[in-house]
């Protein structure tokens, strides 16, 4: 079927207007401006280079909890879930980029009709006998179709191209909340490394204590037999051992408790972790804080939240086109034959063109139901991106003030230690030279086990604060995504 010239210059002109017109429908997004203070409280030097753009391999220098980290990495069952939402994402967006593409499907069939005689159908194709009148005989007919059909929707109002946006930026946000897993994961995973290290270290003073205060607790006895000492000596003495005796078995208990979250971190069952001697190798971690202002940016959750802030958006603009006619290009061909021989030949060629404008007039208000509720998610989208940033602050500037104070509290507790084993010491010899009771040693002996238990915890502490601020900062993944504009073309592997 060929158009006669007026006709085509009349579509080009529909078409041109149409196209001019969906520019009034669909809008493009800009990325919110939201007031973030530029610079953190207390923060006084705003450097380009932060710790969160640090892999998490160069932070961490225990080669045994890289291991662990990689390993949790592809075990852990949040990863796993948090990859297979990737993946339906990903299928998702595969299918928004095929919205420009065609329909096309084949039919073919061949069927073979028995007609009743005394029906209109049976009449019309020689049933009855000569002279026309019904005789209750019956009548077959055999028609064999081949035939493919073509469907195209043309996108005038823009709805394929925000669609095509829409299911991008779930792509991306999915992408970016496996980010967020992947964070929060290594910073559990080495948070409860150097805690299992801290009670290792917890315990092995406990049981020093209990082998010195068993010492003690003897001596204190054949003290008390030769006159020496008196009851109440020894009887304070045993209560000294029973004390570091319980401490010795509480810490038992959190060391294999601490081992069974661990084991759950790494997707198995409770287990023994293996873990580094703090006597060879002490704890350490290669920190470099910095805090330049635009480092909220980089945090995974932060850009998730703006990429379902993009969906929503563009879901907006789908809905919006629904108040617009739609415009679709079809057509069939294929071959008809009444007889199998003659199926497939030039004469039993057919095709049918058709061009057809749809609009929606009475819909019982299910459009403009369906664009209210597109316009209240991308609101509530946006008021999530603008809390996520707001705690992303807060949770950076609360880890960086944490980081500082438990780095001037473990100073100030290594000090402490450092008096109360003098203060422990020149009891001792004050005791033994008759200057002090005994009751002055075991005070200078518990305050002493108590600071060194302190100061393992504030040690423990510190490294807790410098991983929590690793993760406050978006580390762990080291690449940045821009969600400025959600392209045509994003990565599918």
């Amino acid at each position: 079927m060929r158009l006669k010239p007026h006709t085509l210059k009349i579509i080009t002109i529909i078409l041109i207007v149409l196209a001019l017109q969906s520019c009034l429908v669909t809008k493009e997004y800009v990325t919110p401006e939201i007031e973030i203070p530029d610079n953190f409280r207390d923060f006084k030097d705003n450097d380009s280079i932060s710790m969160a753009m640090m892999p998490w391999e160069e932070l961490f220098e225990d080669t045994v909890l890289r291991d662990h980290i990689n390993e949790a990495l592809t075990t852990n069952y949040d990863a796993q879930l948090a990859l297979q939402d990737i993946l339906r994402a990903q299928a998702q967006y595969k299918q928004g980029k095929a919205g420009y593409l065609p329909t096309l499907s084949l039919d073919g069939s061949a069927t073979s009709s028995k007609f009743s005689g005394n029906g209109i159908q049976g009449l019309q194709f020689g049933g009855g006998d000569q002279g026309g009148n019904p005789a209750g005989g019956s009548s077959r007919i055999e028609q064999y179709n081949l035939s493919g059909t073509l469907n195209w929707e043309l996108d005038i109002w823009g709805a394929i191209t925000s669609n095509k946006k829409a299911t991008a930026a779930a792509y991306l946000a999915t992408e970016a909340g496996q980010r967020v897993v992947r964070t929060a994961l290594i910073a559990n995973i080495g948070t409860l490394y150097y805690e299992l290290i801290a009670l290792d270290e917890q315990l092995f003073i406990a049981r020093q204590t209990v082998e010195a205060r068993k010492n003690s607790f003897d001596i204190t006895q054949k003290l008390k037999e030769a006159g020496r000492e008196r009851e109440v000596a020894v009887q304070q003495a045993g209560s000294q051992l029973k004390i570091a005796e319980l401490l010795e078995l509480q810490l038992e208990l959190e060391i294999k408790t601490t081992e069974n979250a661990f084991s759950i971190l790494l997707g198995k069952s409770p287990r023994e972790i293996e873990r580094g001697d703090f006597r060879e190798r002490p704890p350490n971690l290669n920190t470099s804080v910095r805090l330049p202002s635009a480092i909220l940016r980089n945090r995974p959750d932060v850009i998730q939240a703006e990429f379902n802030l993009i969906n929503a958006f563009e879901l907006t603009n789908v809905a919006k086109t629904e108040f617009y006619p739609k415009l679709t290009l079809g057509g069939t061909a294929g071959f008809n034959s009444l007889d199998a021989s003659d199926w497939i030949s030039s004469a039993s060629f057919f095709n049918d063109l058709v061009a057809g404008i749809t609009h929606p007039l009475l819909n019982n208000r299910k459009i403009r139901t369906a664009y209210e509720v597109a316009k209240i998610d991308q609101q509530s989208a946006l008021l999530e991106f603008e809390r996520t940033l707001l705690i992303s602050y807060q949770e950076v500037a609360d880890a960086y003030l944490t980081y500082n104070s438990i780095t001037e509290q473990y100073n100030v507790t290594d000090e402490q230690v450092d008096f109360l084993e003098n203060a422990s010491n020149y009891s001792l010899k004050l005791y033994q030279n008759g200057f002090t009771n005994y009751l002055d040693v075991l005070i200078a002996d518990t305050n002493l086990l108590d600071a060194r238990i302190s100061l393992i915890n504030t040690r423990f502490a510190k490294i807790s604060a410098t991983i929590e601020l690793y993760r406050a900062l978006g580390g762990g993944w080291n690449k940045v995504i821009a969600p400025e504009v959600v392209t045509t073309e994003t990565s599918e592997e």
